[in-house]
């Protein structure tokens, strides 16, 4: 059975039905990212399983017609069938992302298949890459919505990646508890020393989990690429984000005024710039910077231990 299956992979066919798996994934992901977090209605989050798909205004259960992953969102308009209510386009954007990583992992595993023992280590690999797929991207959109990275998610999956090291031979048991610890400590102490100085929040607990994570299943080294990638993305993402808005923000003309005087009743101690509405700050949250990072050393770690063999 799996001989056959091993001539069959490298096949279109085959890549077909990788990318199909991965947005049914996908759906299940926008149910995830849109149910576990939690609400005041529902402080703990809600089911994954019931009640089934419906219109989140008017109730209504969607047919499973207008449940296709991609297709149903283009041929509806992004609409509910009955009541017209317009559906965000993450959900599309979440299906299309889960399924071209989907192919990208099995096109990672069949591409180093030859070098591996069996077919089976293959199959493996392409499991254990695109659950990791599927849960970065559910953090991440949970992240970019609530700015929390929720528990119930991240120590389950800290659990079940370090089991799955052991199923992969390139993969030492102890790098898994390195990775563990120093994804796990190092953003807490980061995050303590930073609040320590400014008094602001920096790297929360749900980033330290995060990371915890990916060191549980790509070791420190993974950690240590994530938060290096995360930051660089996250800068330039942030720097350019706040830039369009000053210039979205900035008047096209605006007449030349004195300057304010200052305010001698402003408290010692306090920032006056934090109410300046000349000023812009933006919160971003990490955690999606952090994933991407993570699926970039997910799929270049092989050609970063290469290069390294071969130019030191």
């Amino acid at each position: 059975m799996l001989a056959q299956l091993e001539v069959l992979s490298t096949t279109t066919g085959a890549y077909v039905f990788v990318v199909v798996l991965g947005l049914l994934w996908g759906s299940f992901a926008n149910v995830c990212i849109y149910r576990w977090p939690p609400s005041d209605e529902f402080p703990d989050g809600r089911s994954v399983v019931a009640p089934g798909s419906h219109c989140f205004v008017c109730k209504r259960d969607i047919c499973w017609y207008d449940n296709v992953p991609l297709l149903a969102y283009l041929w509806l308009r992004g609409r509910c069938r009955f009541c017209e209510t317009q559906f965000s386009p993450r959900y599309l954007i979440v299906e299309a992302l889960t399924g071209a990583l989907f192919g990208v992992a099995w096109w990672f595993a069949i591409a180093l298949g030859p070098m591996r023992e069996s077919f089976d280590v293959t199959l493996v690999r392409f499991v254990v890459s695109a659950a990791f797929c599927f849960v970065m991207v559910v953090i991440a959109f949970i992240d970019l919505d609530h700015k929390l990275i929720l528990n119930k998610i991240t120590m389950p999956s800290v659990v079940v990646f370090y089991a799955a090291t052991f199923l992969l031979p390139e993969r030492r048991w102890s790098e898994g508890l390195i990775g563990i610890a120093i994804g796990y400590g190092l953003p807490w102490l980061v995050g303590e020393i930073y609040f320590r100085v400014t008094r602001r929040e920096g790297l929360g607990l749900g980033d330290s989990m995060l990371l915890a994570v990916i060191g549980a299943l790509l070791g420190w080294k993974g950690v240590v690429v994530s938060l290096f990638g995360g930051s660089v993305l996250g800068s330039v993402i942030g720097i350019t984000a706040l830039l369009v808005g000053r210039a979205r923000q900035a008047p096209a003309t605006e007449p030349a005024s004195p300057p304010e005087p200052e305010d001698p009743t402003t408290p010692e101690g306090t920032d006056a710039d934090d109410d300046d509405p000349g000023i812009m700050r933006m919160e971003l949250p990490f955690g999606p910077f952090l994933a991407m990072g993570a699926l970039i050393y997910l799929f270049a770690e092989p050609w970063i231990h290469l290069y390294f063999a071969l130019f030191g």
